[in-house]
Parts: C-alpha cells; structure tokens; sequence
C-alpha cells in the first residue's frame, strides 16, 4: 500500500465513524425527546379525564368545584402547558405547579415576545357552569429544552472534530514515521558511517527509497573500500619506493661520493708543498664531498627511518625530533610522551605515526613557527581487540603565525589523512590560538606485531 493511499483510507474511516457518532447519538436523544413528549401528552390527558370523572360523580356543584381544584393543585407541574380553574366570575380557584423556565440566548433570539396561547374548557354539573379550566401554553420550557440539545449538540460536535483532529494526527504522524528514520540515516551517512542501512517499510513508495538508500550506501561504502584499499596499496608503493630510492642513494651516489672524497685526500697529499692551488682546490672538493654526504644521511634518514626496523617506534622518534632541534635548537622544542607496549604496533601503524610526526614536526617550523611541540601516543586499549585503538596527538603552542592564519590543508595534511583512513582511522585538526592542534585514532591490528614496535 502507498502512503497516500493510506492516508486517504485513515481518513475517510475517521470521518466515516465521526459522521457515525454525530448521527446516532441525536438520535437517541431523539428517542428520549419523543418518550418524554408522549409522558406529557398523557399526563395532561389523563389530569383532564380525572377532572371530568370527578365532576360528574360529585355530589353537588360545591363538591365538584374542590375535588376539581384539588386534583389540579395535587398535579405534577405539566411540560409546555398550565391548567388553571376560574369561576363563573372569572376568579381564579386553583393552579397546577408553576413552570417558570430559564430564558436564555436561544430564547432570546427566537422568541421576542412570550408567545403563549390559552383554551378555556367549559366545565358544567347537572347542566349548570361550574366555571373555565383554561390551558395556557408555555413555549419558553420548550426552548428550554432546545438550548440544552443545542448545547450537548455542540459539545458532541466538538469532541467530534477534536476526535477527528487527533486521530488524523496520529494517522499522518504514523504514516511519516518512516521519514524520520529516513532523516537519521542520511544524516549518518552524511557524517561518513558508510555502513548504515535502512529496514524495509510496509509502504511500497517508503520502501522503493528504502531500497534506493540502501543501494547507493552499498556503492558509497565499496568505492570508499575500494579507494581506501587503493590508497594503502599507494602508500605501501611510495614506501617500497623511498626504500629503494634510499637503498640507490647509499649504494650508488654514497660510493661515487666516498670515492671522491679519497681521490680529493689523495691528490690533496701529492700536491702539498709542490702545488698549494691544486692542493687547495682538492681540500675544498673533499670538504664539499662530506657536505654532500651528510645531505644524503639526512635525505636517507627521511626516506627511510631505519631506526623502526632495528630499535623501535619510540627511538626513531626520538632521533627524528633531536634531527629537527639540532637544526632548529632556537625555535622549537619537543615533549615525547608514547605509552604504547612494546610489540603492540603492526611496521604499518609504526610508519604511519612516524610519518604523522614527521609531517607535523614540518608544519611547526615552517608554516605555523611554532616554539614548543607536545606530542603523545597513547592507547586505549593494553591488548588489541574490537574498539582498540592507538591515539596520537601534536599540540602546537607559542606559534609566531601572524593572526588568522590558514590551517594547514595543503598536500601535507592531506597526505596524512589519505594515510590514516587507509587504516581505517580518523584524523582531526584544529585551531588553536597557540597553533594547531591534530590527533588521529589508528585501530589496533587484531594480532600483536611480530617486529617491535615501541
């Protein structure tokens, strides 16, 4: 069933059953208006009949004159109607019980004037005038009556459309239910939690986009698998590729170099004393040699940190953070806090914090000029196992970046969020007025390291 159509059946019940209860109910309070219409139209005709028989089994015309009077004074107060027993001179003898109805709105407004009417009955003993019993009419209980009905009329009424209104409610807020459901989940894959799914809905229109949802989620999160699995195997080729670079520049350019060198000492010896500009110039050549040497240490150092494989995450952090100060001793210091079991750490996580810290270690000196450096890795987690995780953090504070400065999000910052989600984590980065501040949540490997890592 569709929506609409289910709306539409809701609410046509809904009336149908109001229209029901606004009917049948007046009516049965016409069934009760008729009864009690009858009861008086009996009790007068029966109060008359009583009269006559009580007239001509009187005795005497005094006699008929009270037991007329007395029935009319022992009488119950009439509906619409009073009886009234006057002489032959028009005096009044007796009076059934008054009927002094209230005189509302509706009064009011249908009836200016009274309105009554009067009959005068004749009544006679033995041929001679007893006098009048006259009948006056009383429409004002009738309106009396009528404001009461109009008014439960309203009331009924009134709980009818309150009745209706809450059942629509309920009926449309039932039917748009799903749309929340609907809300809550495309606002969970907005966020990035990819795996959300929607349940199937009774309402065929609900449930096409349920599967629709569910479909375009089930592609977002496999191209997202996909490119996440594609970033990784990148990774893992820029650092096959810094090895081999690495192991080229030691092997190749670090030999032709180290040959260079002791050609320079060499020809430096021959020449000294004999040839002082040829011994100089191969002075400046061995002392240029080692300048290069120690860039290619450096550049080795950050292609590959052979420190991770030999001593550990902890060390090789260690020496990449006294590299920068020694370099930098005026401008930057480094606070290393790392509270992560020795062997916890696949060699990828191992890379990727290094390569973390490396690239903050960069964006502190030469972008945010930052004067101290707090770094911490930490875990939540004293094993691996589902939900743990390895927490590392770079605070920045005393940064001597003019105000309003941009955060970092060149390739850099990209670079390591592109590294971090291949492994499944999250980074963040935020702004801080000392500088900036990022902290990235990398999950444990289900099985311990075998090389360590801490």
């Amino acid at each position: 069933m569709y929506l609409h159509t289910r709306l539409l059946l809701g609410i046509l019940a809904v009336t149908l059953f109001a229209l029901a209860v606004s009917v049948l109910v007046p009516l049965a309070s016409l069934r009760q208006d008729v009864t009690r219409e009858t009861e008086a139209s009996m009790q007068l005709a029966t109060l008359l009949l009583d009269i006559e028989a009580g007239i001509r089994g009187s005795a005497s015309a005094a006699d008929a004159t009270r037991g007329a009077a007395q029935k009319l004074r022992a009488a119950p107060a009439l509906r619409h109607v009073s009886l009234a027993l006057l002489d032959r001179q028009g005096g009044v003898l007796a009076v059934t019980a008054p009927d002094a109805p209230r005189i509302g709105w509706l009064e009011r407004l249908l009836l200016p004037s009274p309105g009554e009417r009067t009959v005068n009955h004749p009544l006679s003993y033995a041929g001679s005038s007893l006098g009048v019993l006259r009948v006056r009419s009383n429409p004002l209980s009738e309106f009396e009556e009528l404001t009461e009905r109009v008014g439960s009329d309203i009331a009924l009424l009134a709980v009818a459309i309150l009745a209706m209104a809450v059942s629509i409610y309920w009926l449309v807020r039932r039917g748009l239910r799903p749309i929340g459901a609907i809300k809550g989940a495309l606002t969970q894959l907005a966020q990035g939690e990819l795996d959300t799914r929607l349940p199937h809905f009774r309402l065929k229109d609900l449930d096409e986009i349920c599967v629709r949802f569910n479909h375009c989620a089930g592609a977002l999160q496999e191209a997202a698998e996909n490119r996440r699995e594609l970033t990784r195997r990148l990774i893992n080729v820029e650092e096959e590729e810094r090895t081999r670079l690495a192991r080229e520049l030691h092997d190749e350019l670090g030999q032709s170099l180290t040959a260079i060198k002791v050609d320079a000492v060499y020809i430096e010896r021959e020449a000294q004393g004999r040839w002082p500009q040829i011994a100089a110039c191969a002075q400046g050549i061995e002392r240029l040699s080692s300048e290069v040497m120690q860039l290619i240490r450096g550049m080795l150092a950050r292609l590959r940190p052979h420190a991770l494989e030999t001593l550990g995450l902890r060390e090789s952090l260690q020496e990449l953070i006294a590299s920068w100060e020694s370099r930098v001793a005026e401008r930057l210091r480094c606070a290393l806090t790392m509270s992560v079991p020795a062997g916890l750490l696949s060699p990828e996580l191992n890379i990727a914090i290094y390569r973390l810290v490396q690239e903050g270690l960069t964006n502190a000196v030469r972008h945010s000029q930052a004067t101290r450096l707090d770094i911490r890795v930490t875990t939540d987690a004293p094993a691996p196992g589902p939900g743990a995780r390895v927490h590392v953090r770079l605070e920045e504070s005393g940064s001597r970046a003019p105000a309003g400065a941009p955060a970092a999000t060149g390739m850099g910052l990209l670079g390591m969020r592109e590294r971090v989600e291949a492994l499944g984590g999250e980074l963040t980065l935020t702004s801080n007025p000392g500088g900036l501040r990022l902290e990235a949540w990398l999950p444990l490997p289900a099985q311990p390291a075998e090389v360590a890592g801490g």
